[in-house]
């Protein structure tokens, strides 16, 4: 049997939020959040008035907060570079959870694939189908001839920057899914820049981030998982660290469970209706609670969601 060590990290309550489609006016945004108990499961059956959001000290109108899913993209970006697949059994985990995603993952959401490590290939674009993305995954070997030719360097933030831009037009719902060691030390692009990018599209970033210990320890600090959770965390999506000692054979065990929480709140959110007391001149955070019947902070409730807000003029 596989053993996993699944670790979950839960996105803390931040402030919040991010501009998503516009509405008539500047002071009208719209964009998604999901809310999560202790455990990480989602919190179903909220209203409008359960939500309370301020804006530059200010109270912001919540106007309409509602449930569900619908279609959406899902942009799956495998890292292929040397820390990845140098380990054979840890490169078998990478594949694992990717094809979990393509054979598990949102049925009515529309994927496609890109590889990286110093640049970005695109696999499979949005449009050809699921199959094809499950049997480029399976197909993924970084030592072949016509794979890009893995490095010791990774450029993830440029990597992420670029994924965005194979989405074209942005859509409620798109997420970008990357898996990754976590590692950056080679983008030109600054992870400030990645951020904005990605609230200023509505595009919220989720990852699990794979860990040999026996044979690469996770890095921390600036260049490790920190980093991409951060990102993760501004723009509203949310992230696992998935490690493992030995793998044993073709299953994903335990980790499945972990991998289908992040799903979930990938394909479903409320999408909530701000009215903002003014357009910001600059991006600020707007703050995010969630209360209960009686108007008190609903007990482990958190609030998943991206924390800036741009002026209505911020380039889209």
């Amino acid at each position: 049997m596989t053993h996993f060590r699944t670790v979950l990290l839960f996105l803390m309550a931040s402030p919040l939020l991010v501009v998503g489609q516009q509405h008539d006016g500047c002071g009208e945004r719209t964009f998604p959040t999901n809310v999560v108990d202790a455990h990480g499961q989602q919190i179903l059956g909220l209203t409008s008035e359960q939500f309370r959001a301020t804006f530059q000290g200010q109270p912001a109108k919540v106007l309409s907060a509602k449930f569900g899913g619908g279609p959406q993209r899902i942009l799956v970006l495998v890292d292929i570079s040397g820390s990845m697949w140098a380990d054979s059994q840890q490169w078998e985990l990478v594949k694992l959870v990717a094809d979990d995603m393509a054979s598990a993952g949102p049925p009515q959401a529309e994927l496609a694939l890109a590889t990286f490590s110093t640049r970005v290939e695109a696999n499979v674009r949005f449009g050809q189908g699921r199959e094809a993305v499950r049997e480029a995954i399976r197909g993924l070997n970084p030592r072949s001839n016509g794979a890009p030719k893995p490095s010791g360097e990774t450029a993830l933030n440029d990597a992420i920057l670029e994924a965005a831009n194979m989405f074209g037009s942005p859509q409620p719902g798109d997420a970008i899914y990357a898996i990754t060691d976590g590692l950056e030390n080679e983008s030109k692009t600054t992870t400030v820049k990645v951020r904005q990018y990605l609230e200023q599209r509505n595009i919220r970033l989720f990852a699990s981030v794979i860990n040999n210990s026996r044979f690469v320890p996770l890095p921390q600090g600036p260049a490790g998982p920190e980093l991409l959770g951060n990102t993760a965390k501004e723009t509203g999506g949310y992230y696992t660290i998935l490690e493992t000692d030995r793998l044993k054979n073709s299953a994903l065990g335990a980790s499945a469970n972990a991998l289908r929480l992040l799903y979930s709140l990938m394909s479903s959110f409320y999408l909530l209706d701000i009215e903002l007391p003014k357009d910001p001149d600059k991006p600020q955070e707007l703050k995010l609670t969630v209360v209960d019947a009686n108007g008190g902070k609903k007990k482990g409730a958190v609030a998943l969601h991206p924390q800036n807000m741009f002026p209505c003029a911020a380039p889209r």
